[in-house]
């Protein structure tokens, strides 16, 4: 098993604090309805009216909260796959879990950074489902959900390759001024079962859509410049400092 530091997950006050919102707004029409007749509001129509547009108010929050929070969520099941199978991984290797990296002005935060004698990669996983549409150089994806009734939705997502060139950039610069010239390689992941990919890449953007792919990756990818055992020490030891 390889040495895991974790990182705590950016998002998740976030998600407790919309969780908690969600379920105020789930009883509040009930408790405002309760007040409206118990205190014969009713008897006052522009009340009426004010509690009305409340209850339309709440309902819209209600349902742009419950679509972040779902996006959160997301996320997070997807990290949790992804680091079921990263524990499966042998000694020589050490991965860092919700890194923050930051470099002069610029800071992002990998999901998983893996360090081992053959190379350095990034990883940035996704839980979508569905078909996802996307080439290269393009700006946005298109996700598209085909559901059993017929319905259909699409919806774009940033395209995460660009993501991981600033991260990959920022780390580059981290390990250079630290006198560490290094190659980092980077790997998409999508850890959803239900997801089909219709992408139009390059040969060296690394892309895995099931566990299977991405151990074998992980256990047969050999980076341009191997590390030596020095240079993999002051590396880890730069990383831990990221996590400060």
């Amino acid at each position: 098993m390889p040495d895991i530091y974790k990182h705590g997950y950016e998002n998740f006050k976030i998600m407790s604090l919309l969780f908690v919102a969600q379920i105020l707004l789930g009883v509040m029409p009930a408790a405002l309805l309760a007040v409206f007749i118990c205190c014969e509001l009713y008897l006052t129509p522009w009340i009426g009216y004010v509690f009305i547009a409340i209850m339309i108010c709440g309902g819209i929050a209600n349902i742009v909260i419950t679509k972040r929070y779902n996006v959160l969520l997301s996320g997070f099941r997807g990290e949790k796959s992804l680091m079921r199978a990263i524990k499966k991984l042998g000694p020589d290797y050490t991965a860092f879990c919700n890194l923050p990296i930051k470099y002069k002005k610029n800071r992002s935060e990998i999901d998983f950074l893996i360090v081992c004698p053959y190379y350095i990669l990034i990883i940035e996983v996704k839980n979508h489902s569905g078909r996802i549409y996307g080439k290269h150089k393009d700006e946005v994806w298109l996700q598209k959900k085909i559901y059993r009734d017929g319905k259909t939705t699409e919806t774009t997502m940033q395209n995460p390759l660009k993501q991981l060139r600033r991260q990959r950039d920022i780390l580059k610069s981290i390990l250079l001024s630290n006198g560490l010239d290094c190659w980092v390689d980077t790997m998409l992941y999508f850890s959803s079962p239900q997801v089909k990919l219709y992408l139009d890449l390059f040969d060296n953007d690394n892309v895995c859509s099931n566990e299977k792919e991405l151990m074998d990756f992980l256990n047969g990818h050999r980076s341009k410049n191997p590390l030596s055992r020095e240079e993999l020490e002051k590396i880890k030891n730069v990383l831990k400092e990221q996590l400060s």
